[in-house]
C-alpha cells in the first residue's frame, strides 16, 4: 500500500459501488487483525473470524496451521494477495489514485457501468474527445429537474465520461453536436442515472456548462441526445477543462 492511498481509504469508502475494477466506482477496504481472524473474513460454512475452509480460528490457508491468512507460510497476512500485509479481507487492496490522475484514455463511454475515465491531470490540461454516438443506447432519460415535466425528458442516445473531483473543483464542459440536437448533463454520483445537477438549455451548436463540486467524488458529465423522434445523435465533440480551488487532492495529482 503507498503512502498517499492511506488518507484515501476514508475519503472514498464512500464511493464503492461493488462494480468490477472496470468501474471506477469499485474501491473497498477491510480491516483485521495481524492474523486476520479479528474481522472482515467469513470461511465457506460462514463462521465470522476465519478465512479458510474449515472452522478454525485465526487460519486463512489452505491447511490447519494459525496465524496466517493469504495461503502460503508466511506469517500475519489474511488477504490471499501474496505479500506480507494484511487485511483479511481475501481481496488484494487497489490504489486508487492512478486511475484518478491518469484516467482510463482506452476505455468506451457507450455505458454508465463502463464509462470513459477522465483522468484529473489530463482535465487540468485540458481533455478533447471526438466520437459519434450513432451506435450508442439510451440509458439516461433524465435530464434536471422532475421527469413529469416533458422539458426534463431526452431519449437520445448518450456517451458517459466520469471524472474525480475535489470539493470546490471547478469544471468548464462544451458538447458540439454535428447538427443534431444535444443535451450536456453533469451527475453528482457516481451510478450518473437521474436527476442531473446541471443541464445544458440550447442544443445546437456548442454547450457550455461550468459546475462547481460541492462534494468529493466521482462526477459523471454525459453527451446527450434531446429526442429519439429527431434522431439526436452521431458526431460531436467533447472538451473538459478542470480548474482545482485549493481542495486537498489526496492523490497529489500534477
Amino acid at each position: 500500500m503507498t503512502k498517499r492511498f492511506a488518507p484515501l481509504v476514508l475519503l472514498l469508502a464512500a464511493c464503492s459501488t461493488g462494480a468490477s475494477d472496470e468501474s471506477p466506482g469499485s474501491f473497498s477496504a477491510g480491516f483485521t487483525g495481524n492474523d486476520g481472524a479479528e474481522f472482515g473474513e467469513v470461511d465457506s460454512e460462514g463462521v465470522p473470524g476465519d478465512g479458510d475452509a474449515s472452522t478454525e480460528d485465526g487460519d486463512g490457508d489452505p491447511d490447519s496451521s494459525t496465524g496466517d491468512g493469504d495461503g502460503d507460510s508466511s506469517t500475519g497476512d489474511g488477504d490471499g494477495d501474496g505479500d506480507d500485509t494484511g487485511d483479511g479481507d481475501g481481496d488484494e487492496q487497489v490504489d486508487p489514485c492512478p486511475l484518478i490522475c491518469d484516467g482510463k484514455p482506452a476505455s468506451s463511454p457507450n455505458t454508465c457501468e463502463k464509462p470513459y475515465v477522465i483522468g484529473r491531470t489530463q482535465a487540468k490540461a485540458g481533455f478533447f474527445y471526438g466520437g459519434s454516438t450513432q451506435a450508442a443506447t439510451d440509458n439516461d432519460n433524465g435530464a434536471c429537474g422532475p421527469i413529469s415535466d416533458p422539458a426534463n425528458w431526452d431519449s437520445g442516445r448518450d456517451h458517459f465520461f466520469q471524472i474525480f473531483m475535489v470539493v470546490g473543483d471547478s469544471v468548464t464542459a462544451v458538447q458540439n453536436p454535428a447538427g443534431w440536437n444535444a443535451r450536456l448533463k453533469i451527475h453528482d454520483e457516481p451510478e450518473c442515472i437521474g436527476n442531473a445537477q446541471v443541464c445544458s438549455t440550447t442544443a445546437d451548436p456548442a454547450e457550455i456548462l461550468d459546475y462547481v463540486a460541492s462534494k468529493t467524488d466521482w462526477h459523471t458529465i454525459v453527451a446527450d441526445g434531446q429526442s429519439s423522434g429527431l434522431s439526436d445523435w452521431g458526431d460531436y465533440t467533447l472538451t473538459v477543462n478542470l480548474a482545482t480551488a485549493g481542495g486537498i487532492d489526496e492523490c497529489g495529482c500534477p
